[in-house]
């Protein structure tokens, strides 16, 4: 669909004519959209126009011309994933790469004021020379934190010590899908950034819910997000790049590979690492998980080997990796004492890397800081993506935890998807272990024909199980899952679809990904399959 010409000339005059393109080769190239895209090709449609704002004003112009044409509008950051693109035709790709500020770091308040391209590295490098530093989303940290913050998700290894991304927003401007525009929190009172909610009901839900509106509530162009303490240096300097990069280990950082005989003693540690109230970073690691990112190669040349297959899937399966940070020598004393002491209690052992073997502390330990190394994840096969997302408690999501792995392996057996040995589950605790994360990543190759027939199969074998098992989809951004879970969840689609006609009575924001429901098309399933979702919807009386 083409953009109406006199729509074009106004975005022109907004924006100046550098700043906007409908040329078909630029378009294309914002419609490969690889990241939890399940379409085989890896495209979304091809938006009508590309438009580059530099400001908050110039936002509220783009949007108010898509709304006097009829055009609908998607915001788009550092990108990360197709829920980023159009999903229809006729959507203006709003780019706000342009807007790419650090506004402010207040050392005492302890909050970063930032625009949307801003990337966590980014902030993290700034933060880090006033002896703070930021939460990063576990994409990485090429990531945008307002969009984690604001209208996406923002799960993180560092969770124990620096929770979960809308947990840490604070004021937030806010254009509409009308064109208005809205200061949240203190920010609208003329009172600063400190706080994102007014007296009274917090707009927080409306604003985002738990996993983010993905755009289709309109756009977010500044946001003050928390910071945190960080004990190490203000800079970290080294050489090479990517696995090849070095960097001294500072003094006062630790990291403990940590291994448990069982699920039990596992599920103890975890909480009792909370209770202790230490952890920069605790999550749960999966050797064959890492040697798929890492030697995607000599992982392949493991089939039929089960005795060292088994070592590396079963023996070291409880495995948690543990950083600990400390302002002062005697607090590192404090912390690896009591990291001692559960390790006793629970029956497990741990290395320590940082310190204990230089050579690989050099080249990692940045990584546990800064999650660079979840992108090697493409290496393997090209495209991945992830099953049974969940927050829950730690307990919960470990035999969350067992049951993907038991579907997952079934898959791999079919060679449907790349052979990670199933025990590929990403876990992190939050909040001095107050609730956990857990989801099941599985990699494909978009080139394999097989791989690509089985995605959705696969998706819904975990979301059946889920169903089966009494247990909640934590990111419902797909519509499918959207279709499936918001009966067993306080049919919370109903409330998206009422709050979106709210705020957006000309439907200008492009927002399936926030409210928009699919039908499984029974065609595309088998027959055992078609007959167990039948049977849980007649279950739930979610079948007229």
């Amino acid at each position: 669909m083409e953009i109406p010409r006199s729509a074009y000339q106004e975005l022109e005059e907004a924006l100046g004519p550098e700043n906007v393109s409908a040329e078909p080769a630029v378009l294309d190239g914002y419609a490969w959209q690889p990241s939890f895209n399940t379409d085989p090709r890896i495209w979304v449609p091809r938006p009508a126009a590309v438009v580059l704002p530099s400001n908050t004003s110039e936002v509220q112009q783009v949007v108010g011309i898509c709304n006097r044409y009829g055009l609908k509008f998607k915001a788009f950051s550092t990108g990360w994933g197709a829920h980023a693109g159009p999903t229809e035709e006729g959507v203006v790709q709003v780019d706000l790469r342009r807007m790419d500020r650090i506004l402010e770091i207040d050392e005492r308040n302890m909050y970063a004021v930032v625009e949307p391209y801003v990337s966590g590295a980014q902030l993290q490098a700034e933060a880090m020379k006033k002896g703070l530093n930021t939460h990063i989303i576990g994409a990485g940290p090429a990531c945008s934190p307002l969009a984690s913050a604001t209208a996406c998700w923002g799960v993180g290894w560092d969770g124990q010590y620096m929770s979960y991304s809308f947990r840490n927003l604070l004021g937030a401007e806010w254009v509409f899908p009308d064109g208005t525009l809205l200061r949240t929190g203190s920010l609208g009172s003329g009172l600063g950034w400190f706080c994102g909610d007014d007296p009274g009901p917090s707009l927080r839900g409306i604003m985002r819910g738990y996993v983010g509106s993905m755009g289709g509530n309109g756009i977010y162009t500044r946001a003050a997000l928390k910071l945190f303490p960080w004990p190490g240096p203000s800079e970290v300097r080294g050489e090479g790049l990517l696995l090849d990069y070095a960097a001294p280990v500072p003094e006062n950082l630790r990291f403990h590979m940590c291994f448990f005989p069982d699920l039990r003693s596992f599920n103890e540690a975890g909480y009792a690492l909370g209770e202790a109230e230490i952890g920069y970073v605790v999550s749960k690691s999966s050797t064959a998980g890492y040697l798929l990112c890492i030697l995607p190669h000599f992982l392949r040349s493991l089939r039929g080997k089960q005795a060292l297959r088994t070592v590396l899937r079963d023996a070291l399966k409880y495995l948690l990796m543990v950083v600990l940070a400390a302002a002062s020598p005697e607090e590192m004393t404090y912390q690896e004492g009591a990291l001692r002491e559960i390790l006793s209690r629970h029956g497990g052992v741990s290395m320590e890397l940082f310190h204990g073997i230089p050579a690989l502390g050099r080249m990692f330990w940045m990584n546990f800081i800064r999650v660079t190394i979840i992108p090697l994840i493409y290496r393997a096969g090209g495209q991945f993506s992830t099953g049974w997302p969940k927050d829950e408690t730690w307990e919960v999501l470990t035999r969350y935890m067992e049951q993907a792995q038991e579907i997952k392996e079934r898959w791999i057996g079919k060679e449907a998807i790349l052979d990670d040995m199933g025990d590929c589950a990403w876990m992190t605790l939050y909040e001095n272990s107050a609730y956990a994360h857990c989801e099941e990543i599985f990699a494909y190759d978009p080139r394999n024909r097989r791989h690509t027939e089985n995605i959705v199969p696969l998706s819904l074998d975990f979301a059946l199980a889920a169903i089966e098992d009494c247990m909640e989809q934590g990111f419902n951004f797909d519509p499918v899952m959207r279709k499936l879970f918001s009966p067993l969840q306080g049919d919370y689609a109903r409330w998206q679809r009422e709050v979106s006609a709210l705020l957006d009575p000309n439907q200008a924001a492009d927002a399936r990904f926030y409210t928009g429901e699919e039908d499984l098309d029974p065609s595309a399933l088998d027959e055992s399959r078609r007959e167990r979702l039948a049977r849980l919807m007649r279950e739930r009386a979610w079948m007229e």
